[in-house]
């Protein structure tokens, strides 16, 4: 939260070498750095690889953090788009998120 979201995506790739793996929380924490280093390419592309790549299906709490992330960014559209194909209905975090403008984060 501390604008130190590369260096918590390396931090995360570490972990990979060394052998552990992402569980729901790290997945967590990779988002809300993503979110908070205004890292949005990044930010997706670890959401779209949790199911894939770590066998995570993502939570509402994954979902509002990239909502978060695409909302940060000004990119509303795309976070409306996310909120309206999600398999569960919004909570007030998503909903926050999205409807907070850019400028305020």
């Amino acid at each position: 939260m501390g604008g130190e979201g590369n260096k918590a995506l390396e931090y995360f790739y570490e972990m990979q070498i060394i052998g552990v793996k992402p569980d729901a929380i790290t997945s967590v924490g990779v988002l809300v750095a993503c979110s908070h280093s205004r890292l949005v390419d990044e930010g997706i592309s670890h959401f779209n690889l949790m199911s894939k790549t770590y066998d995570i299906q993502p939570s509402i709490e994954h979902y509002g953090c990239l909502v978060d992330v695409l909302g940060r960014a000004g990119r509303i559209a795309e976070a409306e788009e996310l909120i309206r194909n999600m398999p569960m209905a919004p909570d007030h975090f998503i909903l926050g998120g999205y409807l907070v403008p850019a400028e305020y984060m």
